[in-house]
């Protein structure tokens, strides 16, 4: 779909640091790096939702903190993780050393650079399904176990919310382009490491993708989010006795268009969805919201210091007006004393 999302590197390969060429300016590597990144993705979602007071519509963000991989009490948190890697990393008679292993397990050249991570809050884990270890034909795997009947019964009762909040998203500009059910925790959508917000280098202004992206990726994550719903559909018939099946529909299905005439949009090529681990599919219909189509500029405005909220009321836009009147009031109200006592 676009060249950030191409050529994924696989994790045993080496990493490759990206430089400068005549291809691509350090300028655009710069820019890249701010809009590709999982972190600087979760920080621009985190914060227009701060922007907008709707911190609801996803696990809170308190901040993040700043790792220095150079530092040998740091490294020893992350090297269990990349252990297993050591010896396929061991090359003829040199030794794998442990800044070896850390820059391939975490695709980093440079351990100086600091490693960013976000703070959110605590979720209890305790009702996610577990893993258990069998044996399949002589060879030992991990199966997933699936969940009882209380942990599907709640959350069937979140997903109304949840398709809510998702349409929000867009609302506020906000695409998730990745969403699976293991980004929720507890009710809460807590994984923003792929999703792309407004204003972005790929937008509508900037002329490099077509004006639909941004509305093409929330069509996608619509039907993500209805392969979702599918499955619970399927979880609630294997619970005994069985569950009550929800009535929600985030994307129409296919064959719903073969069964009605043909609508309008329907004698034209449909746009595509941009989707960037999946085959094609066609954009029918289009989403309810157009992440593209949100106002940012007006949103940064309002959080400057005495600015007014878009939306605001006539009071909120004119305080002065009603600063003259309070003060005329109150000057009425000192006459009417004053001459009261004399007359008197």
């Amino acid at each position: 779909m676009d060249p950030i999302d191409n050529d994924i590197p696989d994790l045993y390969d080496d990493p490759v640091l990206v430089e400068p060429s005549s291809q691509m300016s350090q300028a655009t590597i710069d820019s890249l790096r701010l809009h590709a990144t999982s972190f600087y993705n979760e920080c621009r979602v985190f914060g227009r939702l701060k922007e907008l007071g709707r911190e609801d519509l996803a696990i809170k963000a308190y901040g993040y903190l700043q790792f220095d991989l150079t530092d040998e009490k740091v490294q020893q948190h992350f090297l269990p993780f990349g252990n297993n890697t050591r010896i396929g990393l061991t090359r003829g008679n040199k030794e794998t050393t442990d800044e070896d292993v850390l820059r391939h397990f975490m695709q980093i050249d440079d351990l100086s650079r600091p490693m960013m991570a976000i703070v959110k809050e605590w979720v209890d884990c305790s009702g996610i399904p577990k893993y258990e270890r069998t044996v399949i034909n002589g060879q030992e795997c991990w199966l997933k176990k699936h969940p009882d009947r209380t942990v599907v019964k709640r959350d069937i009762g979140h997903l109304p919310r949840l398709l809510r909040n998702l349409r929000e998203l867009h609302k506020s500009g906000i695409v998730v382009r990745d969403l699976k059910w293991q980004q929720y925790l507890d009710g809460q959508l807590v994984d923003f490491s792929f999703a792309w917000t407004i204003p972005h280098i790929f937008g509508p202004e900037s002329g490099l993708r077509p004006r639909w992206t941004f509305e093409s990726m929330a069509a996608w994550d619509l039907r993500c989010f209805q392969a979702i719903l599918d499955d619970f559909d399927r979880s609630a018939e294997r619970q005994v006795p069985r569950l009550r099946k929800h009535s929600l529909v985030a994307w129409q299905k296919d064959d719903m268009y073969q069964r009605l005439r043909p609508r309008p949009q329907s004698y034209v090529p449909p746009l595509p969805m941009l989707v960037y681990d999946d085959r094609f599919q066609a954009m029918m219909p289009r989403p309810p919201f157009d992440p593209a189509k949100f106002n940012w500029r007006a949103v940064q405005k309002s959080t400057k210091k005495g600015a007014v909220p878009p939306g605001a009321s006539p009071r909120q836009r004119h305080p002065q007006r009603r600063l003259l009147r309070e003060v005329s009031n109150e000057r009425d109200k000192k006459n009417e004393r004053r001459w009261g006592a004399n007359k008197d």
